[in-house]
């Protein structure tokens, strides 16, 4: 094996992770987190047949680039249930092995021919079906689903207390903007968690935002500081509304318009841990 193959290797591994990211905002199911990059792995040997030999390290590549930015980038391992990821990363792997072993390194060329194919499509749609059939499926996905609520809750607490203990002592005001600006502050710390492209995004659109509240200034902004003009906007502009009624909601829709219901949603996490707190 030469540098050039490990460096294509690396780079559709990085490729394969760049669009499962982005895919996870569609909701993958745990089956599609295992089979896609198995798949991917047999049509890339189907199309560059000189990698067919190594392509068991696409699959590691990718797995270790998903660790990276995970636990390391991203610190999504806060939203996940950790045990789920290594128990699906083993399995990729696993399944990984047993294609190279049993199949890519058995055969010249890795598409498979017709008169096989008419054998293999009906195992597929065996397979789909008993997928979308399985009872077991749709609870796991339902216990996913409530996992990553419980997770994001837990989420939102943490931060509520990691901030509170950090910056409390900037934030003693009326108690509607407090809770409004430790939203904020996890909301922005929220979107750092999303897929690689939105981050990438996000840098991009906000190269002149600066602090914790992501403020757009000409000047480089301190955490502490984009904080107290964040707190004092919102603090004027609560002088001016007469409907008490509509506070919360004008609030927040003057910094965070589109994303008005995430935002609602993290207050009212709080809301509920100092209630029961």
């Amino acid at each position: 094996m030469n540098l050039l193959i490990l460096v294509v290797e690396i780079l559709l591994s990085f490729l394969l992770f760049i669009i499962m990211n982005t895919l996870e905002e569609k909701n993958l199911n745990r089956i599609d987190t295992i089979l896609i990059p198995n798949i991917s792995m047999i049509l890339i040997s189907s199309i560059f047949t000189k990698l067919k030999n190594y392509m068991i390290l696409f699959i590691i590549f990718y797995l270790v680039i998903d660790f990276i930015y995970v636990f390391l980038v991203s610190k999504k391992d806060l939203l996940i249930s950790k045990k789920n990821y290594y128990i699906n990363s083993l399995i990729t792997l696993l399944l990984g092995i047993i294609i190279y072993n049993y199949f890519l390194l058995k055969v010249k060329y890795s598409y498979v021919d017709m008169e096989v194919f008419k054998n293999f499509i009906w195992v597929i749609i065996i397979l789909y079906f008993y997928n979308k059939l399985n009872l077991k499926t749709f609870k796991l996905e339902k216990e996913e689903k409530d996992n990553y609520n419980n997770y994001y809750k837990e989420f939102v607490v943490i931060n509520y207390a990691r901030f509170k203990n950090k910056y409390s002592y900037l934030i003693k005001t009326n108690e509607n903007i407090e809770n409004i600006l430790y939203s904020f502050m996890i909301y922005e710390t929220y979107k750092k968690n999303k897929n690689i492209i939105s981050l990438v995004k996000e840098k991009i659109n906000n190269k002149n935002r600066y602090g914790i509240m992501n403020i757009e200034s000409d000047h480089k902004l301190s955490d502490e500081e984009s904080i107290v003009i964040i707190k004092e906007n919102l603090e004027a502009k609560l002088k001016r509304i007469k409907n008490k009624n509509e506070i919360t909601e004008k609030l927040i829709k003057d910094k965070y318009s589109r994303d008005y219901k995430e935002i609602i949603e993290i207050l009212n996490i709080i809301k509920e841990f100092k209630k029961n707190n």
